[in-house]
């Protein structure tokens, strides 16, 4: 009778926790960044800071979202300084009269900064951007001009995408694409909806996928494999996603949806919408002479 043996891969120790356990950490560049990305999409209308009972919470949407408009518009024209940080300055100070803090905005803003910055470091050096030497670096020489030149591109983008996220933060899901429907064309609203409705389906889906292989994988696997099955995951979402959008498309439409995302008739704008717009529209207009 032959002897029965164990396969070598029972052989070996044991891990302490499972790894598709909920308190393992992802493991590998896949995993991590759908990780990373689901949470960041969750929590990118949450009802955390939107609930609480802060100055700009109690706006209404379409009034709150105009003022922030105006705000990030003259971030965009002012070529002043001065200006830039005092608009900095003026988010930071929302932030918490909102009771939002510094940490959130800064945690939602900081990704955008740290991208502008390796976009912009190029512009340093002498080669894009002529003038009076400081110092070379590595055979290049960075200008004045260069760095003056980044820095406040940097600092630019850093202002705007800190206005955006408090106006993100301090704004429920509901409220704020209800309020682009006042304030936008409702086909642009519509899309909008639906592509962060089918973001969200979609890398559930991934994460789900994910989550299965790695509960049904006892040993780790190279590189290649986890690349051939990230290139089959990706072409599984997407012919689901266009499956799915098919399929949505032909139950609205046979319930009688006509392209429009429909929304409660806009109530009078008080007093606090009226002085937030104007405020905003004066920084507006202050950007223009800057």
């Amino acid at each position: 009778m032959e002897k029965m043996t164990l396969p070598d891969w029972m052989k070996g120790p044991v891990p302490e926790v499972c790894p598709a356990a909920p308190g393992s950490k992802p493991r590998g560049f896949v995993e991590k960044s759908l990780k990373n990305f689901a949470s960041v999409l969750s929590k990118a209308f949450t009802a955390q800071y939107s609930a609480r009972d802060g100055m700009m919470q109690r706006l209404e949407s379409r009034a709150k979202l105009a003022g922030f408009f105006f705000l990030i518009l003259a971030s965009a024209l002012s070529e002043s300084w001065v200006f830039i940080l005092t608009l900095l300055g003026l988010t930071a100070g929302l932030s918490i009269i909102t009771k939002v803090g510094a940490a959130p905005l800064l945690k939602r803003a900081l990704p955008a900064v740290v991208f502008t910055a390796v976009l912009a470091a190029p512009a340093i050096f002498s080669f894009v951007t002529p003038g009076r030497a400081l110092v070379d670096l590595w055979g290049l020489t960075v200008t004045a001009e260069g760095v003056r030149t980044a820095l406040f591109f940097v600092l630019r983008v850093s202002s705007m995408a800190a206005l955006a996220s408090l106006a993100v933060l301090t704004t429920a899901q509901a409220d704020f694409f209800s309020g682009l429907g006042r304030l936008l064309p409702g086909f642009f609203v519509t899309a909008l909806l639906f592509t962060f409705k089918y973001v969200l389906i979609l890398l559930k889906t991934a994460t789900e996928a994910a989550l299965a292989r790695k509960s049904r994988t006892i040993d780790s696997r190279g590189v290649k494999e986890a690349q051939r099955w990230f290139a089959s995951r990706a072409a599984f979402i997407l012919k689901k996603s266009l499956n799915m959008a098919e399929e949505v498309s032909m139950a609205m439409v046979s319930r009688g949806f006509d392209g429009k995302v429909r929304v409660n008739p806009a109530g009078p704008l008080g007093r606090g919408e009226y002085l937030w717009l104007g405020a905003a529209s004066f920084c507006l207009f202050l950007s223009l002479g800057y």
